[in-house]
């Protein structure tokens, strides 16, 4: 499954470095065009991806095998890891107070850009997750502008437990800024978020 979801993560970095390339070089090119086009190829992709987590989910279920939970550990790493990349490109295309949705069976995500403003929070909900993060200087860009993408996965929890027991999807949240030197951002606002999670068989404490 590694070999697999890395070929294509390669594969959709090399088509959107090429898109953003050609969009950069043709300063008249209707950027919609362009943010269509970027929207399709991530689809794309997340469809693939969606299929390859699905039949690697079937094939490990009950697996013991540790090289193979490693693995999958690894390409669920690579995926979040990607989905930061993918919403830092997406958010190229957006002009302040738009946004892009991708909604599948398993995946959902919205990259939105908009303006810093008090008491305000961007909002997020697909499925049974909600998710609440309230503007704050610490996210903005220098032009005050506040870019934000919210990604959830149903079927990956289960690749980054070794015993199987993950109840919820997967939630990531990234902010996008231009000079970010760190991977983290400390926040004055707690960001909010409600899972919901399928019954346990036992009673158990719950971890988040």
């Amino acid at each position: 499954i590694k070999n697999v979801i890395d070929h294509e993560i390669f594969q959709l970095k090399s088509e959107l470095d090429l898109l953003l390339t050609f969009n950069e070089n043709l300063l008249h090119f209707d950027s919609s065009i362009v943010k269509k086009a970027a929207k399709t190829k991530v689809e794309n992709f997340m469809k693939t991806l969606s299929n390859a987590t699905d039949t690697q989910t079937k094939v490990s279920k009950g697996s013991h095998c540790r090289e193979s939970k490693l693995e999958n550990l690894e390409a669920a790493t690579n995926i979040l890891n990607v989905t930061e990349d993918i919403s830092r490109t997406l958010a190229s295309t957006l002009d302040v107070g738009s946004s892009t949705c991708i909604k599948l069976a398993n995946i959902s995500m919205t990259v939105m850009k908009k303006q810093l403003s008090d008491n305000t929070v961007s909002e997020w909900e697909a499925g049974d997750i909600k998710v609440n993060l309230p503007d704050q200087p610490n996210i903005a860009q220098e032009d005050s502008s506040v870019t934000v993408s919210f990604t959830s996965y149903n079927n990956l929890g289960s690749m980054m437990t070794s015993n199987d027991d993950f109840m919820s999807p997967v939630l990531s949240v990234n902010v996008i800024k231009t000079h970010l030197h760190k991977r983290s951002i400390q926040l004055n606002k707690p960001i909010e978020f409600l899972l919901h999670h399928k019954p346990f068989r036992k009673v158990r404490k719950r971890k988040c």
